[in-house]
């Protein structure tokens, strides 16, 4: 049987092929589930809890590394065309369904569908670009030019995305996801003939066991980060059970991946690459200084969120650090300037972006002040990823390419992204306890400038009309709320300190990691990377 040589239609011109690729990267960044932005109105708008829709909100996460596997086995099995247009009529589907059907649990859980078909669509996307553009082989500016693309798309969405949220009625974003999914398919069956390009290989062959057993291990590792705060961590039976069936399921699927003869996920990798648990244990730094736009985030919504455009700004400033940072980084590490040497000034960004975030911190605030540290910020996390991921990626042959990709992505989205939350979090809601404690010990009459203050908001709600009683309560009240929101701030400060510090140390540990250059490129690197 004769197999097509290019997935393009005959009269699709070369010079239209690449932009054409790169639009689609970006329109899937507007195909979104859940986000940060929606999630509040969805829990106050449902009355749902919000370590809930946090949850749901992040699983998505979850679904886009477990398809993986699958997607390697799925593009051999289905026509190109037929798996993107599947793909992508899944995702209007799924888009409109939530938009219009007026039920809470649809909407949490089609974020993990969505998850993976986004997966899907992109996978498929990278690999025609990188065939578009031979230079992108070299693993440096494959990142360089793929991160671009794809961390612009997101800020874009977000820059245009957040607006019409605040404006309309947040469930929008699911039609602003079926419109650019119909554009996709759109673009796709104009782009793509329906010839067969391979020989078609069962999906039998698939071990759908393990990947179940490695999806209910991460969902049960990540609801334990997400509602241990709440819970009292392992006070709490649930958690317990939690940590219970996260680990049964993680030993099954551990044992299963060295006992069978296809592995969903060939753990092989770790022991035979040096470079993939080097690469990967720093991604797992990198994401405790990126977890830090937790504080940065939090701090910002406290305020300006009066300022229905705030977002919109951040996203336009990381926006213009992306453009910059993952581009230069790749053409840097291509023209050969030492990984160690990268490292380390990403990881001073995070020191420098931190220690002036903790010198901003205050009651009132200008937004400008934030810009350099959010600068800064999106800068060092250009310059890690695409140097770690270069690293990580280098001189792995084809047949173990997959397996790579699987641990990136799960150390990075799941364990990483979920850690980093989960450690902020519960860090600054405990400190803020301890300062708050601290500082209501001097709340006593005999300090002058608490009767001061006390006496000044009395006497303000009695001008308001309540009568004594009334008046001291709400002036107690008051007073409560001020204590409690220095104290957020000292800690805020705190934490942002010695993260600096950690991240200038780290800065350091790097430079004495000489593994790092441990390789070059090699003539087996000629491959696609996807």
């Amino acid at each position: 049987m004769a197999y097509a040589l290019s997935p393009y239609r005959s009269y699709i011109p070369g010079l239209i092929k690449g932009p054409a690729i790169i639009l689609l990267i970006l329109l899937q960044s507007f195909v979104l589930g859940i986000t940060s932005t929606t999630a509040s109105r969805l829990s106050a708008f449902y009355g749902i809890e919000p370590e809930t829709v946090v949850w749901f909100s992040q699983i998505g996460a979850v679904g886009m590394v477990v398809i993986v596997p699958v997607y390697y086995r799925l593009r051999m099995y289905f026509k190109k065309a037929d798996l993107l247009q599947l793909a992508l009529c899944l995702q209007v589907l799924l888009a409109l369904l939530c938009f219009t059907v007026d039920y809470a649990p649809l909407l949490l859980v089609t974020n993990f569908f969505m998850g993976m078909l986004k997966l899907i669509c992109l996978l498929d996307f990278i690999s025609l670009l990188t065939a578009n553009y031979p230079v992108m082989r070299h693993r440096a500016l494959f990142y360089g030019i793929y991160y671009t693309i794809a961390r612009i798309g997101g800020e874009l969405a977000d820059i245009f995305v957040n607006p019409v949220l605040e404006d309309y009625d947040w469930r929008d974003i699911y039609l602003i996801s079926a419109v650019s999914a119909s554009i996709c398919i759109i673009i796709c069956t104009v782009l793509f003939h329906r010839q067969r390009m391979h020989r078609k290989v069962p999906l039998y062959q698939v071990d759908w066991l393990s990947m179940f057993l490695f999806a209910g291990a991460a969902l049960l590792f990540c609801y334990m980060l997400t509602y241990g705060k709440t819970l009292d961590w392992f006070e709490d039976d649930t958690i317990l059970y939690a940590l219970l069936g996260c680990g049964i399921s993680t030993l099954l699927f551990v044992y299963r991946q060295y006992h069978v003869k296809r592995p969903f996920w060939n753990l092989r990798v770790f022991s035979l690459y040096q470079q993939v648990p080097l690469g990967i244990a720093f991604m797992l730094v990198l994401y405790v200084f990126f977890s830090t736009n937790f504080l940065f985030n939090y701090y910002a919504g406290y305020n300006f969120r009066e300022e229905e455009n705030y977002l919109s700004q951040v996203a336009f400033i990381t926006l213009c650090a992306y453009l910059v940072s993952f581009p230069l980084t790749g053409l840097l590490l291509y023209k050969g300037v030492q990984r160690r040497v990268m490292l380390c000034i990403g990881f001073l960004s995070y020191a420098g972006s931190l220690y002036l975030f903790c010198n901003r911190i205050q009651t009132s605030a200008s937004f400008e002040g934030l810009v350099l540290p959010y600068l800064m910020q999106g800068m060092a996390y250009g310059i890690v990823l695409t140097t770690l991921s270069t690293f990580a990626a280098t001189n792995i042959p084809r047949e173990m390419n997959a397996d790579r990709v699987m641990g990136s992505l799960s150390f990075r989205y799941i364990i990483g992204s979920f850690a980093g939350y989960s450690l902020y979090s519960n860090w600054l809601f405990r400190s803020t306890v301890v300062h708050a404690t601290r500082l209501s010990e001097g709340l006593t009459y005999e300090n002058p400038l608490y009767n001061t203050e006390l006496n000044s908001f009395r006497a303000l709600y009695l001008s308001h009309g309540m009568d004594v009683q009334d008046a001291t309560a709400a002036a107690l009240a008051t007073i409560q709320k001020k204590l409690q929101l220095q104290a957020m701030l000292v800690s805020m400060r705190d934490i942002s300190m010695q993260a600096a510090i950690a991240a200038a140390i780290a800065a350091c540990m790097v430079l004495l990691v000489r593994k790092f250059e441990m390789h070059e490129i090699a003539a087996r690197n000629t491959y696609k990377i996807v």
